[in-house]
């Protein structure tokens, strides 16, 4: 048995994402939340307003784009290269004409050397459109690279604005029961932080964590072994738990995780215990007790812990001997079971122990004894024990 202190399986807190002021509020405080269930709104009507902005520079974007596509810049610039090198072959042409007439002195050198001059100077015209034809093709690539951009990152900030807009409005995002709200409507949230707002807690089930001592681990290996062969969970261990108020272990549950070394400090191991919680009894933050089952006896012998007396030498019980005379017998308390002890040492089933009027009697002394009646628990805790 150890004592323990129970925790949530599951702690969300709500925070604002973004900086407004809080609106509406849609739950009770304290009260149970469902998965998906709207909680709170923060004023939308900014992030509308940029949505809407970011729409309008995606389309603006998308526009430039089909513009770019559907540009002639690079059939002008290629018309204009067949129309030079058509000029340049007629000039060519030409100046072979001239050369002939000059050849046969009916030409002169003048009029020779303007085809050839007309003739360079098509021959560089050719290579300007040529140039030009380049620069248009390189353009047009640019230019579509540079509106795909363009559309690719105003689409980002359509996204951006959209998650914006998405966070104003807060839902929960696991069952269980939420807290109190931090800041009232009308209040600026999310100003240079992530504003909690509230907490929810995942109560059902429930974990209870509890250190176990070095001897009680050596005791329970299963304790240590969760994981160990190639990642599969090790059998469950049974645990069983009660309040300080209850009587007994009403809650059961099983182990389902513990720590891979134990505190060298303390000398103990942190374990942890999953439990039905559907009737909200266990609250996190209970202290509770603890017990995980070490091994099954089945002649064990329990007395009532009443008769239980304790002096320097431990615990002992009181029976009825020989010609009705106190005996004094040292006995080995074990675990209790409801209100029963385990007991060993000088006792048997046939011992009568006396359970009434422990301060009168005295051992040696003669008493007169009084059979008690059994009550049915103990009747039922002894027969299943």
């Amino acid at each position: 048995e150890f004592s323990g202190m129970t925790q949530p399986v599951e702690t969300v807190e709500i925070r604002a994402r973004v900086k407004g002021f809080l609106k509406e509020r849609h739950f009770q405080e304290g009260a149970e939340v469902k998965q998906g269930q709207l909680l709170l709104v923060i004023d939308e009507e900014t992030f509308q307003i940029q949505l809407d902005a970011a729409k309008t520079r995606h389309k603006e974007a998308e526009a430039a784009l089909q513009q770019a596509t559907v540009s002639r810049a690079r059939e002008v610039a290629k018309a204009q290269v067949s129309l030079s090198e058509a000029q340049l072959q007629l000039a060519r042409q030409e100046e072979q004409r001239i050369l002939g007439l000059y050849q046969r002195k009916i030409s002169t050198e003048a009029e020779m050397d303007q085809a050839a001059a007309t003739r360079k100077a098509k021959e560089a015209e050719l290579a300007s459109a040529k140039a030009n034809f380049d620069q248009a093709v390189a353009t047009y690539d640019t230019s579509i690279l540079t509106c795909q951009a363009q559309v690719e990152s105003a689409g980002i900030a359509v996204r951006n604005a959209q998650l914006d807009l998405s966070y104003c409005r807060m839902a929960a995002p696991i069952d269980g029961r939420i807290s109190r709200v931090n800041f009232d409507i009308g209040n600026l949230v999310g100003d240079g932080e992530s504003s909690v707002l509230a907490t929810i807690v995942r109560m059902d089930p429930i974990y209870a964590y509890a250190t176990v001592s070095e001897s009680d681990v050596m005791r329970t290996p299963a304790l240590t072994q969760f994981g160990a062969s190639q990642g599969k969970a090790a059998s469950p261990v049974s645990v069983e738990l009660g309040l300080a108020s209850q009587e007994g272990f009403p809650s059961q549950g099983q182990i389902d995780y513990s720590d891979p070394s134990l505190d060298s400090g303390t000398g103990t191991l942190r374990v942890r215990g999953v439990f039905r919680n559907s009737d909200r009894l266990l609250l996190p933050g209970m202290f509770v007790r603890m017990r995980v089952p070490v091994a099954e006896r089945i002649d064990a012998l329990l007395v009532p812990e009443r008769a239980l007396g304790t002096d320097q030498s431990g615990q002992y019980l009181l029976v009825v001997g020989a010609n009705n005379k106190v005996e004094y017998r040292p006995v080995r308390t074990g675990v209790a079971v409801d209100n029963l002890r385990v007991v060993e040492g000088q006792i048997t089933t046939s011992d009568r122990i006396i359970v009434e009027g422990l301060l009168r009697a005295r051992p040696g002394a003669e008493v007169t004894p009084m059979p008690a009646a059994a009550p049915a628990e103990v009747t039922a805790a002894t027969t299943s024990s």
